[in-house]
């Protein structure tokens, strides 16, 4: 078992251009606002984009089937071994949470570095000020990333799961943008509006538990669902 589809190659080529995306936002975001707290959220909005692929990738592999390995050859006198059962898999719960730690680290990290990259743009804001942004930096990037992994738990195909963190999101925020022009619904009910209320220090605890529950955990908990029955398709006498 492998935890997680992440391979060095992937990792740089997403690193390589989530880090200059942060970097250049900040760079934009503080020619015209150099406060703080204006160019953390542009940066952390931009990086909170490609984190979710991350988390794609961290679980696609777990819609694939187990490969058994080849036999050994054997002499032609020889008489052929009995066929051997597929090996019994274990559900895919047990599988999952190894794989959300590096996604789910990766998302901290990353946090961490739009943060730096914003201070390095404007100056560093008071210890309580920049400690309480960057809690809210990590939090927004957690959320971003647990999106991904739903999304991959959820879709087949890495591409299509990648389309759907950006597609489905936007779409939904600019629904209810339209409904509501006030902004209530976009707060209680997209990561778009929770992470914009995270980031100016205006965060509301149910609204943040509403998102969570429907972008991270209703999602994650369906494709877990969904793989544990289709393990258990494939070896119907098998006993988890």
């Amino acid at each position: 078992m492998t935890w997680t589809d992440i391979t060095p190659r992937r990792g740089v080529l997403l690193t390589a251009a989530t880090l200059p995306l942060a970097a250049a936002t900040a760079w934009l975001s503080a020619r015209s606002h150099p406060a703080f707290r204006d160019v953390l959220e542009p940066v952390q909005l931009a990086t909170s984009v490609l984190v979710p692929f991350f988390g794609v990738l961290a679980v696609t592999t777990l819609h694939r089937p187990p490969t058994n390995p080849r036999p050994a050859p054997q002499p032609p006198t020889a008489q052929p071994p009995p066929a051997q059962p597929p090996a019994a898999q274990p559900p895919a719960a047990h599988l999952l949470v190894p794989r959300l730690l590096v996604p789910l680290g990766l998302a901290a990290g990353f946090a961490v570095a739009g943060t730096l990259l914003a201070a390095m743009a404007t100056g560093w804001p008071p210890v309580s000020r920049a400690a309480t942004l960057l809690l809210a930096s990590v939090l927004v990037q957690m959320i971003a990333q647990l999106v991904g992994t739903g999304c991959g738990l959820l879709l087949w195909r890495p591409a299509l799961a990648m389309a759907a963190t950006i597609v489905v999101p936007m779409g939904v925020t600019v629904l209810l943008g339209t409904i509501d022009p006030s902004g209530g619904l976009v707060r209680w009910l997209t990561p778009y509006g929770n992470a914009h209320a995270l980031l100016m220090g205006r965060p509301s605890v149910p609204a943040f538990a509403v998102v969570v529950l429907l972008w991270c955990v209703v999602p994650n908990l369906l494709g877990t669902w969904r793989l544990n029955r289709a393990a258990r398709r494939q070896l119907p006498a098998e006993r988890f």
